[in-house]
């Protein structure tokens, strides 16, 4: 195994600065951490055989076989970014081969010797492409959400159904975003030491996130009418969440779940979701527990010229936050974007 030369990546992947793509900082992998799992401070490369392609969400994964350097055959495991995403910069499973001969980059695993984090692979044929977009931006690419995988027929139709917040929305990037930084209670974080990522995170049985973490995706989102409610789809984990909108929804008797109970009011141009009577065990990836008593009050502001959501949200529960956090992000507009199936697979090749 060598140690990756950044300049020398610059220079062979120069082509891809141009490339658009959806940037979303360390957006954690469905099956962990990436800081917990994987040392982003040592990028490698290393180069073999494709033995095996899985293309499926949460996340695309590759078997690599190599020799290394006291001459013995190793497989390595390498999971990259999720399928859904990649198809949008025209990756798709055809575009790589079971028998080719690749390079890879990026980031070692810390608990297994032949793992990594997959976030360039070099083609036979000279093509790199960026596998992982918010690591492949560590490595120095502009990437930004586009609309160039879209038909130009398609992007006219999406211009003419769009009406206010009631269009699908990319996520998109902003280095200027204040972080999310909760302030945790020590009982909060005394629970989080028993959580172990490798067999209680219920992404490893493709289970949808409940709130308010299930709002933490890079994937797009849409918003539409229903029988009076607003009806908000995620992408990620084909997640559908009811907002009611009538007067009296607040005093509706209902039983908690995952995805809560959301009540929603306009301002304006601003529509504001009050989501209570949440049961999900989960805060964020780390395993912070949450309590059955969390409230998340959401803003949604649609600026002047309707290309932009702004989103806020700030979440309160005693048990495991010692003061009201808040978290900011915003969408963009791609006209004819659309909302795809996630369809997560559990993947049990391991």
């Amino acid at each position: 195994m060598k140690k990756l030369d950044k300049t020398n990546l610059y220079k062979r992947c120069s082509v891809l600065a141009a490339v658009v793509f959806f940037l979303y900082p360390l957006q954690p992998m469905a099956h962990h951490s990436l800081v917990s799992f994987f040392d982003l401070k040592s990028p490698i490369e290393i180069s073999g055989t494709l033995t095996s392609v899985r293309w499926a969400n949460p996340h695309v994964a590759f078997k690599l076989e190599r020799v290394g350097a006291d001459g013995n055959v190793e497989m390595w495991d390498i999971p990259s970014g999720g399928p859904t995403l990649l198809r949008r910069i025209g990756v798709d499973a055809d575009t790589f081969k079971v028998g080719d001969q690749v390079r890879i980059s990026g980031f070692p695993s810390r608990l297994r010797e032949t793992e990594m984090v997959g976030v360039i692979i070099h083609l036979p044929n000279g093509r790199d492409l960026p596998m992982f977009a918010s690591l492949a931006a560590q490595f120095g690419f502009q990437l930004k959400a586009s609309g160039d995988h879209i038909s130009p027929d398609t992007a006219a139709a999406g211009e003419r159904e769009a009406s206010g917040i009631f269009r699908v929305w990319t996520f998109g990037n902003d280095p200027d975003r204040l972080e999310f930084e909760p302030k945790f209670t020590d009982s909060a974080l005394a629970a989080r030491d028993d959580y172990d990522p490798l067999t209680d995170d219920p992404a490893l049985q493709c289970t949808p996130r409940g709130m308010p973490f299930a709002m933490d995706n890079r994937f797009p989102i849409q918003f539409s009418k229903r029988d009076g409610n607003i009806i908000l789809n995620l992408e990620m984990w084909d997640n559908t969440r009811t907002i009611e909108m009538a007067e009296d929804a607040s005093s509706k008797s209902r039983e908690k779940s995952p995805l809560g109970y959301s009540v929603g009011r306009w301002e304006d141009d601003t529509l504001i979701v009050t989501t209570t009577d949440i049961e999900w065990p989960y805060f964020d990836e780390k395993g912070t527990p949450q309590s059955s008593n969390i409230k998340a009050e959401e803003r949604f502001k649609l600026n002047a010229s309707q290309d932009r959501l702004d989103y806020e949200v700030t979440i309160t529960d005693p048990a495991t936050l010692k003061e009201p956090a808040t978290r900011y992000g915003h969408w963009v507009w791609v006209p004819g974007e659309e909302v795809q199936n996630y369809g997560c697979t559990v993947d049990d090749s391991n």
